[in-house]
């Protein structure tokens, strides 16, 4: 029988290289299911890119973004401790803002909408300026603009209710770049400075029933009814249909707010209970009406969501009951000079401007030492190397 004669290609450079070449063409298509598939263009294999790379290496289908969702769900059903501290204090002001939406109806909804604009912008310049750090700073001004919006009365100025989240965007994205250790809220400090510069202009409250201008139920006790009286109903205080804040008149959806915060491990109870303990303590001196006094939804709104927010409280567990109880004695000591419930605000504001101002100059302390630090040693190579310079050398 005769042998069978095969053909081999040659093995010189020249169709080697072109072999390879034909085997890692990667214009040809690649049929990986039954069934013809028209070739990608570069565009298309670009855009899949990008979006596999943005989904975490796969392309997004329908059950795959089922079981994100539901993963993300499972997350803040039974381990909310683990989500983004964003997202865990958004979903705490879901409640008191929808109960603001339902009571004030239109201007709630005008502010909310200057609030959240002015917030996304901020989220986006905070990306686009910080995209290519490794670590980048912790910013929320969504956020920070609708806790300063929260506090402001339903009967104010637009444009005043603008330049407080404008204010409030900037403050925190001032604070998280250049002094990220100071532990405050943007938006209160700026619902605090604007209050200060127009001297009252955010108190405009108004009647939730009727839209006309009136006064807070603190305000009214004090300058119309005795010590120990109590004129608005209890349960009216609880729902929160009475003039205040646009986001925090109601007691229920700022108890509902708390209740989640301690679920998800953020609040100091510590703080809340010290908090309660200072406010008694005017109540019982003054011999107030102890439910109309503390049936009030904006003081623990600055109370559960500011002032206990673990996030927001100095380091040193001695300090924080300390702060608790001084804030508690001043949120409701002072109505006996006739402040309503923006003692509350200001009490606050004021604990937190002042830890944010000790942080700034233990900040400046740090840098201060390290610069003497770094100057000695200076100092101390310079002189070794003068020493180094006069032996003299041998041979």
């Amino acid at each position: 029988m005769a042998p069978t004669l095969t053909m081999r290609p040659p093995n010189n450079a020249t169709s080697v290289a072109a072999r390879r070449r034909l085997e890692s063409d990667t214009s040809l298509p690649i049929i990986t299911q039954t069934g013809f598939a028209p070739p990608h263009t570069a565009g298309d294999l670009r855009s899949q890119a990008e979006l596999s790379t943005w989904w975490g290496g796969q392309i997004p289908t329908i059950p795959s973004v089922l079981a994100r969702a539901g993963a993300w769900l499972d997350r803040a059903a039974f381990n909310p401790a683990s989500l983004p501290d964003d997202l865990t204090v958004g979903i705490a002001l879901a409640a008191p803002v929808a109960a603001g939406l339902i009571i004030f109806k239109v201007p709630a909804v005008e502010m909310l909408g200057a609030a959240v604009g002015f917030g996304v912008a901020g989220q986006l310049l905070a990306f686009l300026l910080w995209r290519r750090q490794v670590a980048r700073p912790q910013a929320s001004p969504l956020i920070a603009a609708v806790f300063g919006v929260a506090l402001v009365g339903a009967g104010a100025r637009l444009s005043l209710t603008i330049a407080i989240a404008a204010l409030a965007v900037i403050l925190e994205l001032v604070r998280a770049r250049y002094v990220p250790a100071i532990r405050a809220q943007s938006g209160l400090l700026a619902y605090a400075a604007v209050a200060l510069v127009t001297r009252g202009a955010p108190f405009a409250y108004v009647n939730p029933v009727t839209g006309k201008p009136f006064a807070d139920p603190i305000w009214i006790w004090y300058h119309y009814f005795g010590p120990q009286a109590a004129p608005i109903d209890p349960v009216r205080l609880y729902v929160g249909n009475v003039p205040g804040p646009v986001f925090a008149t109601s007691l229920l959806a700022v108890a509902i707010a708390i209740a989640w915060l301690a679920y998800a491990r953020r609040l100091s109870l510590v703080v809340l209970a010290a908090f309660l303990l200072g406010a008694l303590v005017p109540i019982y001196l003054y011999h107030w009406d102890v439910v109309f006094q503390l049936d009030s939804g904006p003081t623990w709104f600055v109370a559960g969501l500011l002032l206990a927010d673990r996030r927001l409280l100095p380091g040193s567990w001695a300090v924080r009951p300390v702060l608790g109880l001084a804030a508690g004695v001043l949120a409701v000591g002072l109505r006996t000079r006739g402040y309503g419930i923006e003692a509350a605000f200001f009490a606050v504001a004021g604990i937190q401007a002042a830890a944010a101002a000790v942080a700034v100059m233990m900040w400046g302390v740090s840098i201060w030492r390290e610069r003497m630090r770094r100057n000695r040693r200076l100092r101390q190579r310079d002189a070794q190397l003068r020493v180094v310079k006069s032996v003299p050398r041998a041979g």
